[in-house]
């Protein structure tokens, strides 16, 4: 028998000793991040829905900007969800 009442609470349980966002825990439904910048483009946060993101930001050459603009119009992705372990679970 299943123990868990929702896939929700099955995905937390999974994460230990991490947490599970995502899915039916939030109220936002995006299938995105949200990538903030300054007014001279620097990254300065990411969000998955209400939920901050640790974030690099690295810049790349024209090249490589080309190759990733061109691979985001091949997948057509939705994001539901990110493991994350807070550094006092660690």
């Amino acid at each position: 028998m299943w123990p868990f009442k929702t896939r929700w609470q099955a995905k937390q349980h999974a994460a230990k000793p991490a947490r599970f966002y995502g899915d039916g825990g939030t109220i936002h439904r995006t299938g995105f991040v949200d990538v903030e910048t300054d007014a001279m483009g620097t990254v300065v946060a990411v969000w998955f829905r209400c939920q901050p993101l640790p974030f690099k930001q690295t810049f790349v050459a024209p090249a490589r900007a080309t190759e990733m603009r061109h691979m985001m119009t091949r997948y057509d992705s939705t994001l539901t969800g990110v493991h994350i372990q807070d550094k006092e679970q660690a």
